[in-house]
């Protein structure tokens, strides 16, 4: 679900019919209206948010999909301003998630689907000593299950690729998965230095993070990874007017032996779903909108993304973007061989809030590519 604030634009502003159904979304216990992951369509559930002045929060989560995914998923703990600690499970089925093969030279014609249930729990801490300055740990045991894809277009992805192949493709182990970020906000920074008045817009976070993966029946599947993450707001041109600069990049390196369905992929909504704490960039976690979900996927990725946004009328803003990204298998050749899109997008903002987002990306050689997202939750 997109959130992003922006300035003006209160509820009191709109019709009496729109306020009687955001109030609806603002209660505790309310509807909701997104996704689970890219390619399952749009889905409905029901989730409960502990008022925003509680310290002691219990927060859960159900929600079904068109396609049949669905999540189930709860947390329970304390938190205040500058610290939340808490104790988190859930499960997830995605029956559809798209597989091309590795590297960014894979091919539509391997494009074949597979099916990946989730069931996690785990404890999770964050601390912000300082304003700008926000760092944490995550401890949780995963226990993954892999299926046939359902897809009735598409063939399942033992079909098309031996298991010999494709680490990852057959018995799935229990997984200890630990992870530390620390997240810095740029707006004052970028204010001192320019010398400007931060109310204009500058916003910028800087998140690092490393994530140790510990295969628990035998060992084989023990990884690494290190991730960056960089989001810069800018004022544009005129008044209201929005520059917007995300780069993200994970590199896994060069040792160790990655599950296919634990690397990261590139194309469409490809990362929030299996990345947490994505920062993502104006209103939207898609990667590369001129290609498929999970395009391309391996032990590395690095993307770029910019995107000048404009209001049109009232809530109407539209939007131009550029996206550059790419994957390899080792890290040294991670700039090489990138992959380009370009497109524009129509969302509608109220209250600092993206109630709908609809994207067009084309350019990259495979076509144009729609993605629509809701922002119908709290």
């Amino acid at each position: 679900m997109y959130a992003q604030s922006d300035r003006g634009g209160g509820i009191e502003e709109l019709p009496a019919p729109v306020r009687s159904v955001i109030e609806v979304f603002r209660r505790p216990l309310h509807p909701v209206v997104g996704g689970v992951a890219a390619g399952g369509g749009l889905g409905a559930g029901i989730e409960y948010d502990t008022p925003t002045n509680h310290r002691w929060f219990h927060d859960a989560r159900a929600v079904v999909t068109v396609n049949k995914y669905w999540t189930v998923a709860g947390e329970t703990g304390y938190q205040n301003q500058w610290s939340h600690l808490g104790v988190y499970g859930g499960a997830r089925d995605m029956n559809r998630l798209n597989f091309f093969g590795f590297g960014p030279d894979s091919q539509l014609a391997t494009h074949s689907t597979f099916r990946l249930r989730e069931n996690v729990g785990g404890v999770r801490v964050w601390l912000r000593p300082v304003a700008p300055l926000r760092f944490g740990v995550q401890s949780e045991l995963y226990s993954p299950q892999l299926g046939s894809g359902i897809s009735p277009k598409v063939p399942s992805i033992e079909r098309l690729f031996p298991s010999s192949e494709i680490p990852g493709l057959g018995p799935t182990p229990r997984f200890a998965r630990y992870r530390a970020f620390v997240e810095l906000g740029l707006s004052d920074f970028v204010a001192r230095t320019a010398r400007v008045d931060n109310d204009r817009g500058y916003h910028g976070t800087l998140q690092a993070a490393f994530e140790s993966v510990q295969d628990l029946t035998d060992g084989y599947y023990d990884f690494h990874r290190i991730e960056a993450e960089l989001r810069q707001q800018s004022p544009g041109f005129h008044r209201g007017h929005r520059f917007t600069v995300h780069a993200f990049s994970a590199v896994t390196g060069d040792q160790g032996n990655v599950p296919f369905y634990m690397q990261y992929a590139l194309g469409g909504g490809s990362l929030r779903p299996f990345r947490p704490d994505l920062v993502g960039g104006d209103g939207t976690t898609d990667t590369l909108r001129g290609f498929l979900n999970y395009r391309f996927r391996d032990r590395n990725v690095a993307l770029v993304q910019a995107e000048y946004r404009v209001p049109v009328y009232g809530p109407l803003h539209a939007s131009v973007f550029y996206d550059v990204g790419t994957v390899s298998r080792y890290a040294k050749d991670l700039l090489t061989n990138p992959k380009q899109d370009g497109g524009f997008g129509l969302s509608y903002r109220r209250n600092g809030i993206s109630l709908a987002r609809i994207d067009v990306g084309f350019g990259a050689g495979e076509g144009s590519r729609i993605f629509v997202g809701f922002g119908l939750g709290r």
